[in-house]
């Protein structure tokens, strides 16, 4: 198979272990998008990367990322993926949302499995939602590429892949440079990277502060970043250790009631009165090893992390009380990964990695401002998780390839439950997930593909170790659920990918997946189960290739069911995610002498957003929400200068809403953003 990456401006080929720098960047892309399937090609070309599976895979180069507009969270560099919505509402460092194959049944993106240089960000039975992902360390300028893999369809991710999967792959090198950023509410970043070789090692350095006011009163928030990493080649083999550092500060204004917003009794500036002012704060260290073949796929890549991990977040319980969530963990994990070649018609990657998490959950009640003796949660949590996988192509012949994987996960859990002593537990559990697909190139330029997968979600500590209602520690009763068996999806694909001339790119992929024993947000940092759920949709995507100049894209998506199965009479059956959602853009880039003209315009819809209200609770489908993202770089010498602006014109639309029994919960946005950004290389 002949792997084929279109990009929007250019033909780039992109490969795996070696960075660009930003001096030979060429014209930047406004997406790279990779095709699978074959093209006629050799039967030699077999790829052992993500963009050979039988699915909707999606590559964000380096020069996307310097052409997208990031706020508070490097979730925004997803926004131009078709059928993704992702982002952070102005609620803190909490976690980044995607949505993605119709999932967002929590908004602390736990539905995706993510991963950082091999590392999994997802944190397993934290307080706050388990398998939450954390990006909030992360900034553009530390990303080399991103890749989107829609579907649990790749073995070579584990637990949280549902959705599907996000591989970020940061720098080994770039050129030095200083920028500052500027925005509406008080928004400033300043970042400094420091390139260079040093007797043979790449060795990069980027430290990161980010400050924001807020759009909302009491959302004012502070991150600061340290990026270290030195890399090296030795005998063949890339050798990379990165360290990392981590702080951040925020408040939180909370949702507000949409009635109470229409009808003038609260403004959409104010925050939630029906709570104490909110906080909360973060900080993390990290160590990570990579090892990596110098040139390709081909052969043993291994990765080796440490990291210090500590979360507290304040979530309003009533006008006056509020449960404090701390997680403070230390992890410690590994990976390996072998791409072996078996002649000219099949490959095999053979990996394992283990994980442990040791720490403490903690969900502490405090009431007018002071902590009291009262627990939600306690608990010493020890989770070690290992797994092996297996995944495999072969070509029988030139047309067709048919790919394979097989995932086994396995989790032994010991809790200390301080606050109910009988609910503690030691849990052993295992899980074995499946995949299966096809790919056949019926003429050249146009290929089918068809696949069958299944993901995993691991029990979380309070489902193995219920702690009831708000208590002190030692209370009698409680009892473990030890039986627990991980939740499971299973999802099924067809599609077809076809290439007209060498300008227009078409995809089309239709899905059906179910979800065992889901996790929903049903209120505020309120998350339970909600029993099985089916989702069925399709997506449909346009690329104009164009030519250096000018370039355009276009794609739809209509989730046709998101229903919860087994919900009971008079219950909400469906959830709340978008039915339709649309997204179209054009890049634009025109040298001008000395100088070089960038331009950005990008649009994304949703509506028909369900969710339940009233008692007894009555559907209702939530305001459409539009989000235009303007953007105009010019590049003269060593000096970059940029301008942009965000508008959510829709006034009282969101991208995340919440049904409650009192009417529509939403964290309003401001309908205009402008910002400017200055940077010099040298």
């Amino acid at each position: 198979m002949r792997k084929t990456t279109f990009a929007l401006t250019q033909l780039i080929l992109i490969s795996p272990t070696l960075a660009q720098t930003e001096a030979d960047t060429k014209l930047p892309a406004l997406e790279t998008v990779v095709v699978r399937g074959e093209k006629a090609a050799h039967p030699a070309s077999l790829d052992f990367s993500s963009t050979s599976l039988p699915t909707t895979v999606t590559v964000i180069d380096r020069a996307e990322i310097e052409r997208t507009n990031v706020g508070q969270d490097a979730g925004d560099l997803l926004r131009r993926v078709p059928g993704i919505l992702a982002h952070n509402l102005g609620q803190g460092s909490i976690g980044t949302a995607i949505k993605m194959r119709g999932f967002l049944t929590a908004s602390h993106g736990a539905d995706v499995a993510v991963y950082v240089d091999g590392v999994p960000q997802n944190v397993p039975s934290s307080v706050i939602n388990h398998g939450m992902n954390d990006l909030g360390w992360l900034s553009p300028e530390m990303i080399e590429r991103i890749e989107v893999i829609k579907g649990p369809f790749s073995a070579l991710y584990g637990d949280q892949n549902r959705a599907g999967a996000v591989n970020i792959v940061t720098r080994s090198r770039a050129r030095s440079s200083i920028g500052v950023n500027v925005a509406s509410y008080g928004a400033t970043r300043a970042t400094a990277v420091i390139g260079g070789v040093q007797q043979s090692i790449d060795a990069l350095l980027i430290a990161d502060v980010y400050r924001i006011d807020g759009y909302r009163d009491n959302s004012d928030e502070t991150r600061g970043t340290l990026f270290l990493k030195g890399s090296q080649a030795v005998a063949g083999r890339n050798l990379s250790l990165r360290f990392l550092h981590h702080k951040a500060d925020w408040n939180t204004p909370g949702f507000l009631n949409l009635k109470k917003i229409t009808s003038g009794t609260i403004r959409s500036t104010d925050r939630d009165a029906s709570a104490p002012a909110l906080d909360g704060d973060a900080e993390r260290s990290s160590l990570v090893f990579n090892l990596a073949p110098q040139y390709g796929d081909e052969g043993l890549s291994a990765t080796l992390y440490a990291e210090d991990y500590q979360r507290r977040r304040n979530v309003g319980a009533n006008t006056t009380d509020i449960n404090v969530q701390e997680d403070d963990r230390r992890i410690l994990g590994g990976r390996v990964v072998n791409n072996l070649r078996i002649g000219d018609r099949a490959n095999l990657a053979l990996g394992a990695e283990l994980r442990q998490d040791r720490g403490d959950g903690i969900v502490r009640r405090w009431s007018d401002g002071q902590p009291t003796r009262n627990y939600l949660t306690n608990q010493d949590l020890d989770l070690l998780t290992y797994g092996v996988f297996i995944q495999g192509q072969y070509k029988p012949w030139q047309t067709l390839k048919l790919l394979g994987g097989l995932r086994w996960d396995s989790f032994d859990y010991s809790i200390r439950n301080r606050k109910l002593l009988a609910a503690s537990t030691d849990y052993s559990g295992s899980v074995a997930t499946p995949r299966v697909g096809v790919v056949w190139s019926v003429v050249d330029g146009v290929d089918l593909f068809a696949n069958m997968g299944e993901g995993f979600r691991s029990p979380s500590q309070a489902e193995l170790s219920p702690s009831g209602t708000p208590g002190l520690l030692g209370t009698a009763g409680g009892a473990a659920n030890s039986s627990l068996n991980p939740s499971r999806v299973r999802s099924r694909d067809v599609g077809i990918n076809a290439l007209l001339g060498n300008e227009w790119q078409l995809t089309g992929t239709f899905y059906h997946t179910t979800n065992g024993d889901e996790i929903s947000q049903t209120a505020p940092g309120v998350f339970a189960s909600v029993g099985d759920t089916t989702r069925d949709g399709w997506e449909l995507e346009a690329r104009w290739l164009g030519d250096d100049t000018f370039s355009w894209y276009g794609s739809f998506g209509k989730l046709i069911k998101a229903r919860i199965n087994s919900a009971t009479p008079g219950a909400a059956d469906r959830l709340a995610l978008p039915e339709n959602t649309l997204k179209t853009g054009i890049a634009y880039a025109r040298p001008t002498g000395a100088s070089r003209l960038l331009l950005n315009a990008d649009v994304a819809y949703i509506s028909a957003t369900p969710y339940f209200e009233g008692t007894p609770l009555s559907l209702h489908h939530a305001k459409q929400y539009i989000r235009y993202d303007l953007r105009a770089s010019l590049e003269h010498g060593v000096d970059r200068y940029t301008t942009y602006a965000v508008l959510q014109p829709l006034k009282y639309s969101s991208e995340s809403i919440i049904g409650s029994a009192g009417g529509q919960l939403l964290d309003p946005r401001p309908q205009v953003i402008v910002g400017a950004a200055w940077q010099r290389r040298f």
